[in-house]
């Protein structure tokens, strides 16, 4: 109980710059001198409390010297050591990063949570059917993050899926990394990050073109803030997520992946953008047919992806994706038992 409360006073103090006994009192449901002795235990484990008596008097939690030991629940614990160890592998440089962090993190708890961390060493396997996702660079995030907190108008150039110009952006020369097609400058007000399938989108509002949209984080380059701030806009929709997976624009690029192909699809846009994995990208052609674009490690990965859909398709190209759809056929009529 008194380990609870003195965690929930420590996040009182970080949550505001200052604190009257009296306050503190009213929201921890304890007198002003319980306070006075909690206050003392954070103390001794090190969190540097300054106060000041009388009228004015208040308690302040200051920057100190050193680290005092992290002051958490045995679940949360458990929780920062599964997420340590289980972040998204498309940041790049991330790897000794996160091994480094909760190396710092076990060397801050007490020495019981500290022991039973050691049993939940995850090790990651990677699955080849799921569609490795492009590593974005962290500097970026932290750049856009920042912009969509402050809401300031961030300036960049993006590519398309297919290389040109973005959407509502004006046509511009530049080049991105991993090529050196050209791009369309966005003015954009950044609302927030999504990941989603391994791959991250920055929603935002396009000044330029007056629409919202998803910008894969992998397709943005030379990105430059402006400082000039923006008002808050509602999201076209409440479900980040359906929004982000609406993007028709949303996939990887050709150069992604060493097999690359598009086929027309009897399956309406709707039930594509649900289903159809992160590193698509469709159009409607109407009510019931949808192009998809999309990449795979193998011609034959990349036909049996589409097959999951159980719909008749064509392939509109290249060559290979139509040979590979033959040579699937017949394997599978080979394989079906004799009536």
């Amino acid at each position: 109980m008194i380990a609870n409360r003195t965690l929930e006073l420590l996040g009182l103090l970080q949550a505001q710059k200052e604190w009257t006994g009296d306050g503190l009192a009213e929201r921890l449901g304890v007198s002003p001198r319980t306070v006075r002795r909690d206050i003392a235990r954070l103390r001794e484990l090190g969190y540097p409390v300054a106060a000041r008596k009388g009228p004015a008097g208040f308690y302040r939690l200051a920057r100190g010297a050193r680290l005092p030991p992290l002051v958490v629940d045995d679940e949360q614990a458990v929780a920062i050591a599964l997420a340590l160890q289980t972040a998204p592998a498309s940041v790049a440089g991330m790897g000794d990063a996160t091994r480094r962090a909760l190396n710092s993190v076990k060397d801050l708890l007490p020495p019981h949570l500290a022991r039973r961390l050691e049993a939940f060493s995850v090790e990651q396997i990677e699955n080849a059917w799921e569609l490795a996702p492009p590593q974005v660079d962290p500097a970026l995030l932290a750049r856009l993050s920042a912009a969509a907190q402050q809401r300031e108008l961030a300036r960049f150039a993006y590519r398309s899926v297919e290389g040109g110009p973005a959407e509502g952006g004006s046509t511009a020369g530049g080049s991105t990394e991993g090529g050196s097609t050209a791009g369309g400058e966005v003015l954009a007000e950044p609302h927030r990050l999504v990941v989603w399938s391994g791959r991250w989108y920055l929603v935002a509002y396009d000044q330029r073109g007056n629409s919202w949209h998803a910008y894969r984080l992998d397709r943005i380059a030379q990105l430059g803030t402006t400082a000039w701030r923006f008002a808050p806009r509602e999201v076209p929709e409440a479900d980040i997520a359906g929004f982000v997976r609406s993007r028709p624009d949303r996939g990887d690029g050709a150069d992604a992946w060493p097999c690359w192909g598009t086929v027309l699809m009897e399956c309406p846009a709707g039930l594509v953008a649900r289903w159809a994995p992160g590193a698509a990208s469709f159009e409607a052609v109407d009510e019931k047919i949808t192009r998809i674009r999309m990449g795979a490690w193998s011609w034959s990965a990349l036909i049996g992806f589409l097959v999951t859909f159980d719909r008749p398709f064509t392939v509109e190209g290249p060559p290979e994706l139509a040979e590979a759809a033959r040579r699937v056929s017949a394997r599978l009529g080979a394989g079906a038992p004799r009536a």
